[in-house]
């Protein structure tokens, strides 16, 4: 216990000592999906707000560690599909999506000597996300418990139930414009490179439905509820596309604020940060 306080309490020295390094960041926007239920990679025609805090620190006056929690909704239907065979599969589903990343960003300028910069960022996240859809009757049902391409059963040993909680690489860029040293505004663009194709739950191809509860069949296809009624295209038919992971992606605004308490200073025309010096006298 003691040594937790006291490396609580070295953290928050460190902290304050070096505040001036420090921004808070506050970012609000949109999300999208790309995968088997969206037509497009990239549209902003069913986008879904997003919002996101996170702290920044200066390594250099180009170079920041950034960190962000995100919390947003992804979700499409083939009813809004152009392509036949996703009509008649009538598929939708809906996910919360939560998300903890870190990335390096750098500015391609210098922010404190340019007053508009552009800027790119990569790293690493983790997020979470549990896709789920409404039976006929209204229910709301969680996709990954039905198994709906016979995740798990013996007579499907390549399909593994697929995890909730995934790494994923964020990587994207924008544009920076100083208001002041301390206040900075942005507007950018990140893609989520994902190592799962079960975002939407829907991957490989159709299993014997008869192997499956009576829930997980009427939600693994849906065309039966068309009018009129489509008939199960049979086991081993194509469901989505297993060749291509799913992803997701944002368009969001951005400000910053640099906490302006420490022992440092700055020189504003070059961003260099020096310590506090009594003034040398001539």
């Amino acid at each position: 216990m003691k040594k937790a306080i006291l490396f609580a309490i070295t953290l928050l020295t460190v902290i304050a000592t070096n505040a001036q390094r420090f921004h808070v960041n506050l970012l609000g926007g949109v999300s999208n999906y790309a995968g088997e239920l969206e037509d497009k990679s990239f549209t902003l025609q069913r986008a879904k707000p997003a919002v996101a805090l996170g702290l920044s620190y200066e390594l250099t006056n180009k170079l920041f560690l950034r960190g962000q929690f995100t919390y947003t909704n992804l979700g499409a239907d083939d009813k809004n599909s152009k392509i036949y065979s996703h009509i008649i599969r009538n598929l939708n589903f809906k996910t919360i999506l939560q998300e903890v990343n870190l990335v390096a960003e750098y500015d391609i300028l210098d922010n404190y000597t340019h007053k508009l910069v552009p800027y790119v960022f990569a790293g690493v996240g983790v997020y979470r996300f549990s896709p789920y859809t409404f039976d006929t009757l209204g229910r709301k049902a969680f996709l990954r418990g039905l198994r709906t391409e016979g995740q798990g059963l013996p007579n499907y040993p390549d399909r593994q139930v697929y995890r909730r909680t995934h790494i994923n690489i964020p990587v994207g860029g924008g544009v920076k414009l100083a208001l002041s040293d301390n206040i900075k505004v942005a507007a950018e663009f990140s893609l989520r490179n994902l190592f799962t194709d079960y975002l939407d739950d829907v991957s490989t191809n159709y299993p014997d439905l008869d192997l499956l509860g009576s829930r997980s069949a009427m939600l693994s296809y849906r065309g039966d509820e068309l009018k009129p009624p489509i008939p199960f295209p049979g086991e081993g038919a194509l469901r989505g596309n297993p060749d291509q992971n799913d992803a997701y992606y944002f368009l969001m605004f951005r400000i910053s604020y640099r906490l302006p308490f420490g022992n440092s200073s700055q020189n504003k025309t070059s961003g260099k940060y020096y310590k506090n010096c009594p003034p040398v006298k001539l």
